[in-house]
């Protein structure tokens, strides 16, 4: 994919979101209220809290960004595992491995048999032409791993389960392909924290989908994608540096995309699995991006609002042994 070289300084200072010259029409008073709140905080002052220009390492505006940081959290997730398991000299499959950046940044830590599923063959293939000397990669469906029963030793997911969906199913079969006392390390948003809609490359205010509803958003988003002084994040592009077709268009795909998972919801979905929870963690604000957000922690024991306070669920379930 050809990559943007524009800077976050041009990304601030360019004018954006005027009246977009396009056939989108904002539908109903909730979305004007919306394009209003994206408006104020692209076009005045609170531009410097929007949350595509506070994000850290300029991720929207190339490939190489978005991969770079990505991968910059690894050691973050390598603390957060080492406390259930040493990946050293396991079979570790990585549940929604996408291009496979992650899975390699694990494996030059750690010496490990790697296998990567994904459902999608353009991140498998790209993947492949990556990393496929060193990791083997398999392509999974919404319910099912192609991988034998009891052959992994770990199986882990970053920031895949609130995009499961079939979850029920595809945890499942995690639990068939692990062996016996084996571990799945699940990393996740859950739905009302900040950024649940992930729509924060064009949605630039934190919480929208708490204020308005997802139709709501994305017929906003296709109105902004389409206006002359919006800049597409950098996996909009195709392989040319072409703008793609407007992505906020296909209700159904967002739909898909989504399950909405909640704190709540995922805790009810584990007593429904086989397996044995042994860690749970909520994860508060880190202020990378938001110094004073870390404030809010203090804030996220409080039953319903630690739903929106907090930022990740770090959760390790194993398969009980014979």
């Amino acid at each position: 994919m050809k990559q943007q070289t524009l800077n976050s300084a041009d990304v601030e200072s360019r004018p954006r979101a005027s009246k977009p010259s396009n056939s989108i029409t904002i539908h109903g008073f909730s979305a004007h209220v919306c394009l209003t709140a994206c408006q104020l905080f692209i076009q005045t002052p609170l531009r410097k809290l929007s949350l595509r220009n506070r994000a850290t390492g300029n991720r929207f505006e190339s490939m190489k960004n978005y991969v770079a940081e990505r991968v910059s959290n690894v050691d973050r997730y390598e603390r957060l595992f080492s406390r259930i398991v040493n990946l050293q000299g396991k079979t570790v499959l990585e549940l929604g491995c996408s291009r496979g950046y992650l899975l390699n940044a694990f494996l030059e830590r750690r010496s490990f048999s790697a296998i990567g599923a994904d459902i999608d063959p353009d991140c498998l293939a790209r993947a492949r032409a990556l990393h496929g000397d060193r990791i083997k990669f398999v392509r999974s469906t919404a319910t099912s791993i192609p991988v034998p029963d009891n052959s992994v030793d770990v199986v882990y997911s970053i920031d895949t389960f609130e995009h499961l969906s079939r979850p029920h199913a595809i945890l499942t079969d995690v639990h068939r392909i692990l062996k016996p006392g084996g571990h799945f390390l699940v990393h996740f948003g859950p739905w009302y924290n900040p950024y649940g809609a992930h729509l924060e490359d064009i949605i630039p205010f934190p919480w929208p989908h708490v204020f308005f509803s997802m139709d709501t958003l994305l017929n906003v988003a296709a109105y902004l994608y389409e206006s002359p002084d919006y800049i597409p994040a950098c996996y909009w592009h195709d392989d040319n540096g072409n703008r793609r077709p407007n992505p906020y268009l296909d209700r159904e795909m967002w739909h898909e995309y989504l399950n909405h998972v909640t704190i709540r919801k995922f805790k009810k979905l584990l007593r429904t699995l086989p397996f044995e929870t042994i860690h749970f963690q909520r994860i508060g604000f880190e202020g990378k991006s938001y110094r004073l957000a870390r404030l809010l922690n203090a804030f996220s024991g409080i039953p319903v609002l630690e739903e929106l306070l907090i930022s990740f669920i770090f959760c390790a379930l194993r398969k009980r042994s014979l």
